[in-house]
């Protein structure tokens, strides 16, 4: 996987400016009604092909219109709903195109991270990533499949922090939660400790690799899992 990593990294900066200059411009409750909105979407607790309409959310959130139509535009702006004339917004789909271009740069991004964390990481850093690996659970619902995405998140960025580059780590964040209504049906923490394992005998190769199979792998089981699609375009709540 050939990828200008300067390139990747100058284009998400600008992206990652241009979203906190809309975020922190906007009025505090509309701000708050966006955060909420836009974690429900990556979550998949609304799923793509959600309708959401303007009243029925300026009842869940007890406020006006005008709040709710801010927050709608700034998701809007960021691809994750589109607008339907008289029927409300609907929570987009992840392309084709969209899925390439974010595994390549979840790849990429998180097998520099990991090859950099191999030579940096510290002992306490490496306890912390033991902490953030989860046993295998008998049962799978929804509140384990939250919990797991929660954990998933903090370990990922934990080996960004560890590689001691504070862009990167920015960069791997900000993927991580672009990526995961895309890979949520895939997740498997095994692959977390050969990562681990990796960092520990300071293999950056090792390390970059791991980090990059399990990106590719988690794609892999996701799609593998996806045989029904996504629910109907339904109202909400």
């Amino acid at each position: 996987m050939s990828i200008d990593r300067r390139g990747t990294e100058a284009v998400l900066l600008s992206a990652m400016v241009a979203s906190h200059v809309r975020r922190h411009s906007a009025a505090p409750k509309a701000a708050r009604i966006y955060r909420v909105l836009r974690q429900d979407i990556l979550t998949l607790l609304l799923p793509p092909g959600t309708i959401l309409v303007e009243n029925v959310l300026a009842s869940r959130f007890e406020v006006s219109k005008t709040p709710i139509r801010e927050a709608l535009a700034l998701l809007q702006q960021d691809g994750l709903v589109e607008s339907l004339p008289r029927k409300g917004y609907l929570v987009t789909t992840v392309s084709v195109v969209d899925q390439r271009e974010l595994v390549e740069l979840r790849a990429a991004l998180d097998g520099s991270a990991a090859e950099l964390a191999a030579r940096r990481v510290t002992p306490r850093e490496l306890d912390e990533l033991e902490r953030l690996v989860l046993p295998a659970e008998p049962a799978f619902d929804a509140r384990t499949a939250k919990r797991h995405m929660e954990m998933n998140r903090k370990f990922h960025v934990a080996v960004a922090r560890a590689s001691g580059n504070h862009r990167l780590t920015r960069l791997v964040e900000r993927m991580v939660d672009e990526t995961v209504r895309l890979f949520a049906p895939g997740f498997h923490m095994g692959e977390h400790r050969e990562i681990i394992d990796a960092l520990r005998a300071g293999d950056g190769e090792r390390a970059r690799l791991a980090a990059m199979n399990h990106i590719l792998m988690t794609q892999e089981r996701a799609l593998k899992q996806e045989t029904t699609g996504f629910p109907s375009a339904r109202r909400f709540p």
